[in-house]
C-alpha cells in the first residue's frame, strides 16, 4: 500500500522563527463574525483536503497520515505502568475491520446522542467525553465540527477544533487504535459512528498523543469543541454567595448557554454516599434547565450515560411532588433519559463546580498570538459603539505541560486615559499558573483600551506566547502597540489601587498597599503623598514559605521620593504544586534625606546616593519610582 505523507495542517503559524517575527511586527486588524472566521479556516484547508483525495483516487490507496503515525509514540506514555505494557500490542485498524457490538454500516454522524459515547479505560479524557456528551444535545455544533460529514472511502477526515484558543482544521485518517482482538482501544461511538473516535484522535494529534489528553477540565473540552468563552465556577461554600451563584445559572438559562456540572474526585462527599444517592464520583453532567417558578430552586441535570440518576428529594420517584409541579416538570419531560431534578441546596452539597459555555450567534471575535514581556507588542482596542465583551488567554503549548511546569500568567484590561497613559482597570484575570484564564463579560463604552499581559515570575527570562481571544457583541478595531516597562508599572499600580488594601495609617501622608486577591503571591506598593519628605521603607519577607521575589531578595530597602509611588515587591510561588504563605515585617520612616544613611544601612557606605537595595538594574524597571501626578484616568 502506498503511504501518503501529509504535513500536519493547522490554521496557525507552524514555524517558530516565522511566528516570533510575525508577533513582533505591528499591524491592525478587526474582529469578525465568528461564523465567518470558522468558514475562512475551512476554506484554507480545502486545497490540502482535495489534494489528498485526488492523490488517493489516482493511486487507488487509502490515506495514511504520517504526521500522526500508527505507532506507540502517538499513543504516548501513561502514568500507570500497566497501561504502558499494553501499548506495544495495540494495532491501528480501519473501521471495516474493527469488531464492535453493533450491526450496520459505519457513519460519521447518525442522529447522535450523549449515550453514543463510550470512554476508553486506557485514556483519562473524561473531560473530553463529557464535553462531547453535552454538545450532542446540540446537533448544530457537531455538524460544525465536521466540514465533510459523509463516510470517506479514502479514510480522510477534517475535524475543526479550537486548540489553546486557535481555530484549527486537523486532518486525520480513519485508522484507529485497537486491541489484539480488533476491538477499539480508545473512545467508541456506539452504533458504529465515527464522530467520537475522530474527535478524540484529532485532539490527540493536536496535543501530541492520546496520553497527553489525560486529566484536563470539562471547561477545556467545551472550549475546544465550540471556541466559545467558558467560565468555571465552584459551587459556593458561603451562604452569602448562593444568591450570586443562582443568578448566574438563571442568566445562563435565559441566554441559551450550554451548562454542565461536575463531581470531583476529592470532594467532601464520599464515593459510597454519592453512589447511594445515585451519583458518580469524578463525573460530569449536563444542566438542562433551572427553575424557580413554584418557589423552589430546582436544577434539571442529565447524566450523559443515560443511567445512574439522583434518588433524593425531587427525584423522579420522590413521593412528595405537588401534582401541578409533577405534571409540568416531570410528566411532560419523560423523554429525557438519565435526567433528574435536584434542589439547589442538595446540588451545592453534592456537586463541585459548574461550567458555562457562552456560545452565541451573531457575535464577533478575534484571536491573536503575542509574546509576553517588556517591549513586546500588545493589543489596543478601539471601541466605537457600546458593546459587551469577554476576554480569554491561553498559554500556548500548555496541553503538553504538567501543572508544575505551567508558566505564571495574568492579564488585565485598562482604559487609555486622555493623555495616552494607562488608565483605570476595567477587569483582570486571576494570577495563577494555569493553561487558560478569562475575564467575564462587561460593557465597554466607546473609547480606547489596552490589554496588558504579565508573566511576573519570569519577566525578562523566557519567551511566553499567549493566545488572546476576544468575543464581542459589536466589531472592535485593534492595533498592536509596544508594551513598555512604564506601561507595565502603571498597569500594576491600577490593579493594586482597585483590588489591593491599605495596611498602614494614611494620616502619616503615606500609604502602603498590598494585593493578594486573585493573586497567587503578593504585591506591595508604597505611596508618598508628602511634598518635601522622603519615605524610607524596609520590608522583610524572609519568613515567607515557598516564595520568591522579583527583586531576587526577600529583604528590601527603598526610598520613595516626595509625591511618588513605588512597587517595592512582587512575590510569587516557587513551587506551583505546593502551599505557600507570605509573612512580612514593615518598617517606615519619614525623613528629609533622599538617600540612605550609611549608619543605618551598611551598603550606603559603599554605594553613594543609594535609594534602593538590592540595587535596581535594567530588569527591575517595574520597581522604579514614578510621580503620583500621572494618576489620571
Amino acid at each position: 500500500m502506498v503511504h501518503l505523507i501529509i504535513y500536519f495542517f493547522e490554521y496557525s503559524l507552524t514555524n517558530l522563527t516565522a511566528m516570533l517575527q510575525n508577533l513582533n511586527s505591528s499591524h491592525n486588524f478587526c474582529s469578525e463574525d465568528t461564523d465567518k472566521v470558522k468558514k475562512d479556516v475551512e476554506e484554507k484547508s480545502e486545497k490540502i483536503y482535495q489534494d489528498i483525495l485526488n492523490y488517493c483516487h489516482e493511486f487507488q490507496t487509502n490515506f495514511i497520515d504520517d504526521q500522526f503515525p500508527h505507532c506507540a509514540r502517538s499513543i504516548g506514555v501513561f502514568e500507570k505502568e500497566e497501561k504502558n505494557q499494553i501499548v506495544d500490542s495495540i494495532q491501528w485498524i480501519e473501521p471495516n475491520h474493527i469488531v464492535t457490538d453493533d450491526d450496520g454500516p459505519w457513519t460519521v454522524l447518525n442522529n447522535p446522542t450523549p449515550s453514543d459515547i463510550e470512554q476508553s479505560a486506557l485514556v483519562g479524557d473524561c473531560w473530553l467525553m463529557c464535553a462531547m456528551a453535552v454538545i450532542a444535545e446540540r446537533p448544530n455544533i457537531l455538524d460544525d465540527i465536521f466540514p465533510s460529514k459523509e463516510y470517506s472511502l479514502q479514510g480522510v477526515y477534517r475535524v475543526k477544533l479550537c486548540i489553546e484558543g486557535e481555530w484549527k482544521i486537523i486532518i486525520v485518517d480513519d485508522y484507529l487504535p485497537c486491541y489484539e482482538g480488533n476491538e477499539m482501544a480508545m473512545a467508541v461511538g456506539r452504533r458504529n459512528q465515527l464522530w467520537v473516535p475522530l474527535i478524540e484522535k484529532a485532539a490527540a494529534k493536536a496535543v501530541g498523543s492520546y496520553a497527553m489528553l489525560h486529566g484536563a477540565l470539562v471547561t477545556q473540552g467545551l472550549s475546544m469543541l465550540t471556541g466559545a468563552a467558558c467560565d468555571h465556577y465552584s459551587t459556593p461554600e458561603d451562604e452569602a454567595d448562593v444568591e450570586t451563584f443562582w443568578g448566574r445559572l438563571i442568566s445562563a438559562k435565559f441566554s441559551g448557554f450550554i451548562m454542565c456540572c461536575s463531581i470531583g474526585k476529592d470532594g467532601e462527599i464520599k464515593d459510597e454516599e454519592l453512589r447511594a444517592k445515585g451519583l458518580l464520583e469524578n463525573h460530569a453532567y449536563s444542566i438542562l434547565d433551572v427553575d424557580d417558578q413554584y418557589g423552589f430552586r430546582l436544577l434539571r441535570i442529565r447524566n450523559p450515560w443515560g443511567r445512574f440518576v439522583w434518588n433524593g428529594d425531587w427525584s423522579n420517584n420522590w413521593p412528595n411532588w405537588p401534582a401541578e409541579m409533577r405534571d409540568n416538570l416531570l410528566t411532560n419531560r419523560i423523554q429525557e433519559t438519565g435526567a433528574f431534578w435536584i434542589e439547589l441546596g442538595d446540588f451545592i452539597k453534592m456537586f463541585e463546580s459548574v461550567t458555562i459555555c457562552k456560545l452565541r450567534s451573531n457575535w464577533n471575535e478575534f484571536r491573536h498570538s503575542q509574546i509576553i514581556g517588556i517591549d513586546q507588542p500588545t493589543i489596543q482596542l478601539n471601541v466605537f459603539e457600546t458593546c459587551e465583551i469577554s476576554l480569554e488567554a491561553f498559554q500556548k503549548g500548555s496541553f503538553a505541560m504538567k501543572t508544575d511546569n505551567l508558566n505564571d500568567m495574568m492579564f488585565s484590561l485598562h482604559r487609555i486615559s486622555t493623555d495616552g497613559e494607562i488608565g483605570a482597570m476595567i477587569g483582570r484575570s486571576s494570577r495563577i499558573a494555569k493553561s487558560h484564564l478569562s475575564i467575564s463579560e462587561f460593557l465597554l463604552n466607546p473609547g480606547q483600551y489596552v490589554i496588558m499581559c504579565f508573566n511576573l515570575k519570569n519577566e525578562n527570562k523566557k519567551s511566553l506566547i499567549m493566545n488572546i481571544v476576544c468575543h464581542s457583541s459589536k466589531p472592535i478595531f485593534c492595533e498592536t502597540i509596544r508594551q513598555t516597562s512604564k506601561m507595565l508599572n502603571r498597569a500594576i499600580r491600577k490593579i493594586v489601587l482597585k483590588d489591593g488594601i491599605v495596611v498602614n495609617d494614611m494620616q502619616s501622608g503615606t500609604a502602603i498597599r498590598t494585593l493578594t486577591h486573585k493573586f497567587c503571591g503578593m504585591i506591595i506598593m508604597a505611596d508618598n503623598f508628602l511634598n518635601n519628605r522622603w519615605l524610607h521603607l524596609r520590608i522583610d519577607c524572609s519568613e515567607s514559605i515557598n516564595i520568591q521575589s522579583t527583586r531576587n531578595s526577600l529583604e528590601t530597602n527603598d526610598i520613595i521620593p516626595p509625591m511618588s509611588y513605588g512597587i517595592v515587591q512582587v512575590l510569587s510561588k516557587i513551587d506551583e504544586m505546593s502551599q505557600f504563605g507570605v509573612k512580612y515585617k514593615l518598617k517606615k520612616k519619614i525623613r528629609r534625606r533622599e538617600y540612605f544613611d550609611p549608619n543605618v544601612i551598611y551598603e550606603a557606605s559603599i554605594i553613594p546616593d543609594l535609594q534602593n537595595y538590592p540595587l535596581l538594574d535594567d530588569s527591575d524597571l517595574i520597581h522604579t519610582s514614578h510621580s503620583l501626578f500621572c494618576d489620571t484616568e
